[in-house]
């Protein structure tokens, strides 16, 4: 879902940021909180001094979140694209949640097997454990998926 739709479904409050970053940032209330109670997820972030660069950072942890904790029935190969471009594709690309949660649906109706997810868009196995170690979140809950299907745990996770 988009931002403005993410940022509809949740419900968002206000703290003061505690910290560095002088008196401004104590006197008000720019920390941002948002909650999702559907999926039972907090995210909070009060790195900033502005509301809506912390609004922006909660959101997109709230993706990630999302793209890390819910599975649903994979989509159909036909219905994939690689959102990156060459096998590579940032942390920071806006296709980035979506294609984490494409590619762990699939891996969790292929009881952790992560080379399905490859072939369907179009990668190796190895560029797509590349992609995945970039994010330990990501990183995380693939091995939790490998565990549960009596899969090995994919190297570099210490």
């Amino acid at each position: 879902m988009s931002l403005d739709e993410l940022l509809r479904a949740c419900t968002l409050k206000g703290f003061q940021g505690s910290g560095p970053g002088g008196q401004h940032r104590n006197k008000t209330n720019t920390g941002v909180c948002l909650r999702l109670p559907q999926y039972n997820l907090e995210i909070k972030s009060s790195e900033s001094r502005s509301v809506t660069e912390n609004k922006t950072h909660a959101l997109h942890r709230m993706q990630m979140a999302l793209a890390t904790k819910v599975r649903e029935a994979p989509k159909q190969p036909s219905e994939l694209k690689f959102p990156g471009s060459n096998g590579h594709i940032q942390t920071s690309n806006p296709g980035f949640p979506q294609f984490i949660a494409d590619v762990l649906d699939i891996t969790a109706a292929n009881d952790g097997d992560t080379k399905m997810a490859a072939i369907a868009f179009g990668l190796s196995p190895t560029g797509l454990s590349k992609i995945l170690h970039q994010d330990k979140s990501v990183l995380e809950a693939v091995q939790a998926l490998r565990v549960k299907g009596g899969k090995p745990k994919l190297r570099g996770l210490d």
